[in-house]
């Protein structure tokens, strides 16, 4: 446009490449660019690298304890049905010893009735043996 406006001041060496002030300026090479520029960005990769490797190890080592968490649920679901299982058990044998010690009060009983049964019996051979020494 007009006037023209000024973007600075463009210096042209002898040593300089031929072609448009376009090329020259789309065409940066390393030495365009300051050191100190370059050293902080290639830092900036290498930070993302590690950043990215480290979320990637996170990412396993929460996979990981997710798997771990749906063991430790397991097991303990599995201890509770045993631990009902032994209760349940427990029970049954706590009856069954009751029973047994009825059976056991019972026999002992029965065995008291046959010792006295046995010895009214005794008593009545022995009368009957009498009776029939004097018949």
């Amino acid at each position: 446009g007009f006037p023209p406006s000024h973007a600075g001041t463009i210096t042209v060496y002898e040593g300089s490449r031929p072609g448009t002030l376009n090329d020259f300026l789309g065409a940066m090479t390393e030495d365009d660019v300051m050191p100190e520029a370059l050293r902080r960005f290639e830092e900036m990769v290498e930070e993302a690298a590690r950043n990215a490797e480290a979320a990637s190890q996170s990412a396993a080592a929460a996979k990981k304890s997710e798997t771990a968490a749906a063991s430790s649920k397991n097991a303990a679901k599995t201890s509770e049905t045993n631990a009902a299982n032994s209760a349940q058990a427990a029970a049954t044998s706590k009856t069954a010893s009751a029973n047994s010690a009825t059976a056991a009060k019972k026999s002992e009983t029965n065995a008291k009735n046959s010792e006295t049964a046995a010895k009214t019996s005794e008593t009545n051979a022995k009368s009957s043996q009498t009776a029939a020494k004097t018949s």
